[in-house]
């Protein structure tokens, strides 16, 4: 049903995307270049960490209402996981090319984003073992008819 706790985690994952996708990924005391005008690299400046962040949080939010394939919601959290995995190492690589970019003059800084994709991450794994959790019942339920 839509009222379990991993419901509430997979909501939180969803939302955690979305914090991906509006806040900062880095942050930098001057500005340089064409992306870092404003000081801030965003998600939506690199067109496939938008698409991961986007498909993570559309899969997160389609997954609350699979509550009746447990299955299938433990694959798409494991897919949705692997997104914002995905999601983390290119931010982390586009951070090492604005240093480089940068050079000695600026310094680049991770910014909030980094927080909502291990929050991310975190979320699904939680909403991914409650859910394997309710499977394992459901089967030894099962077994005692």
């Amino acid at each position: 049903m839509i009222q379990r706790i991993q419901s509430v985690f997979l909501l939180l994952a969803f939302l955690a995307f979305a914090g991906m996708v509006f806040l900062p990924v880095a942050q930098s005391d001057q500005a340089f270049g064409t992306i870092m005008e404003d000081q801030k690299f965003y998600t939506t400046e690199h067109l496939w960490m938008t698409i991961f962040a986007m498909l993570g949080g559309i899969i997160s939010l389609f997954n609350i209402f699979l509550f009746k394939t447990r299955k299938s919601q433990m694959r798409f959290c494991m897919i949705a996981n692997l997104f914002a995995l995905i999601w983390a190492a290119s931010a982390f690589y586009q951070v090492i090319q604005l240093e480089a970019i940068a050079g000695a003059g600026a310094s680049v800084n991770h910014s909030k984003a980094f927080l909502m994709a291990l929050l991310a991450i975190l979320f699904l794994s939680l909403a991914f073992y409650f859910i394997r959790k309710d499977e394992r019942l459901v089967r030894s339920m099962n077994s005692l008819r």
